[in-house]
């Protein structure tokens, strides 16, 4: 469908109605840089609506203007039959949108109590907040929506992203707003704890509210949406009736056919794989009480998939192979025992890890340059001064091999969609060409389109001999991207899948505890 046609579509559905959202023309340029060209949107009340797009489609651009956070240059936005502007975060509010962001706003050095009820904690005399009947309120709100297992009083700081991702969820949830936008919100979360969310957005949805839904897992967007509306280049490309929109055609509208081709060319075995040297090993290797005894070798070019439910020590097992927790047990990387007391001492021999949170593995406030090569100083330096021609042809690299969609490296990260973003951290790990490579749910929030760049970039470091550990929320992405699957359960290994073995049945068996079949 070319651009355009979704103005075709909606002519052939219902007329707007005075209880609707109806948004006209938007347009939003940063400089140079054009977000939003004309584009429209209409979300009926009463509907979950799907907005999806790859990263940099203008998604999060229109979704700023409707919560008050930016203003549109020009268009129209009509809300109940009247046309409204939305210049500030506050007028956004006296009109009943709460938004749930991705990038998480709950405050990491506040308590969840604080967090869940900001400017409405009880007080006692002279208007002191009463922290324990603040507590109390928090317990009882989250037992309310069906939030268990986190205390009222610890630091959001403390928590998993996956439970910081509830509250935010839960903190939108709660100020029952007329429209409540969700921007990628499940990208954390557990398959067990989707199923929260649908539950609790259905509950929601009523015919004076209206969700609107973006999230590039297209299985969300089909078993969650009423309609659904897609973004390309800032513009609206179609619209329609979830029912009449397959996911064939959702792929096509957000990116082309070439990129479903691209997510299911499977991957490379390695040639000799038996016979091929093994690079990395680990043996006994734990941290108590996270995870402890796991055995695993991992062969020169093999994509190993890590699996398992939410906090059965996959996270840690990450992290002390980085150096950033405590570790007993041995680790080997090139036949020579890893000494990790540090992450830079773990980064020196050799291994690289991509997190699942990008917002604070990036200085945001810096330019694509300087993040790429923020690890790689040393290297090009000397004396305290950089070599200039060194950044560049780092720079360069980064920026071709990983189409980084920018103005230029001057570019400032936190403009930057979150799949591009994605990739600026992605192309920091691989300039220091790592032996052995961590991903950490490294396609967290990003598009089909970038999903499939990122897969082929891992692909790439596969061929050229370098040991991976992949971990992903995703089963789907486990089975099309690896090799072997180990799955974690209670902090250890409860199965090792290979070749057909590798499915989701056997995959999520084995997880809960049960047995796989292979």
């Amino acid at each position: 469908m070319p651009a355009g046609a979704g103005s075709i579509e909606e002519s052939r559905s219902e007329s707007p109605r005075s209880s609707d959202l109806v948004l006209s023309d938007l347009s939003k340029a940063f400089g140079g840089v054009v977000a939003l060209r004309d584009a429209s949107l209409h979300a009926r009340s009463g509907e979950v609506h799907g907005l999806i797009g790859e990263n940099g489609a203008g998604k999060s651009t229109l979704v700023k203007i409707l919560a008050g956070a930016i203003t549109a240059d020009h268009g129209e936005i009509l809300y109940r039959g009247s046309e409204v502007t939305l210049g500030t975060t506050a007028a956004a509010r006296s009109l009943g949108v709460a938004t749930a962001f991705q990038e998480l706003s709950l405050v990491p050095d506040w308590d969840v109590a604080t967090n869940l009820l900001y400017r409405d904690e009880p007080s006692i005399k002279a208007g002191r907040v009463n922290p324990h009947a603040s507590r109390r309120a928090a317990a009882a709100a989250m037992k309310q929506f069906g939030v268990v297992g986190i205390d009222p009083g610890r630091r959001v700081s403390e928590l998993r992203l996956a439970e910081r991702q509830m509250l935010e969820i839960m903190h939108a949830l709660m100020a029952e707003p007329n429209i409540l936008i969700l921007d990628e919100p499940t990208s954390a979360l557990t398959p067990e704890q989707v199923w929260w969310f649908f539950e609790q957005v259905r509950a929601f949805v009523t015919s004076d509210r209206l969700v609107l839904f973006i999230s590039h897992r297209l299985e969300e967007i089909e078993s969650l949406c009423d309609r659904v509306t897609v973004l390309r280049d800032g513009r609206n490309v179609g619209s329609g009736p979830i029912s009449e929109m397959p996911e064939r055609r959702l792929i096509e509208l957000v990116a082309g056919e070439a990129v479903e081709q691209a997510l299911a060319q499977g991957i490379d075995q390695p040639e000799g794989s038996a016979d091929t040297p093994i690079l990395a090993k680990l043996d006994g290797f734990a941290s108590p009480p996270d995870f402890q005894g796991i055995d695993l070798e991992v062969r020169q070019g093999e994509i190993v998939g890590v699996a398992g439910l939410e906090g059965q020590g996959q996270l840690e097992l990450f992290l002390a192979l980085y150096g950033a927790r405590k570790s007993t047990g041995q680790a080997f990387l090139g036949g020579k025992r890893l000494r990790l007391g540090s992450p830079a001492a773990a980064i020196a021999q050799g291994v690289g890890l991509v997190p699942h949170d990008r917002g604070l593995a990036l200085c945001l406030s810096l330019s694509i340059r300087d993040n790429l090569t923020l690890g790689s100083l040393r290297a090009i330096s000397r004396f305290g001064l950089i070599i200039r021609e060194k950044e560049s042809r780092i720079v360069h690299r980064a920026m071709t091999a990983l189409r980084v969609r920018a103005r230029g490296a001057r570019t400032i990260v936190e403009t930057l969609s979150g799949g591009n973003q994605q990739k600026v951290l992605l192309g920091r790990v691989l300039a220091l060409q790592p032996k052995l490579l961590l991903l950490y749910d490294a396609t967290r929030g990003v598009d089909v389109g970038t999903k499939a760049e990122i897969f082929n970039l891992i692909r790439e470091q596969a061929r050229a001999g370098v040991a991976i550990l992949f971990y992903s929320t995703d089963v789907t992405e486990l089975i099309a991207m690896c090799h072997r699957v180990v799955v974690l359960h209670d902090g250890s290994v409860r199965a090792e899948l290979s070749g057909i073995a590798v499915t989701e049945q056997n995959i999520i068996a084995a997880a809960i505890g049960g047995r796989s079949h292979g």
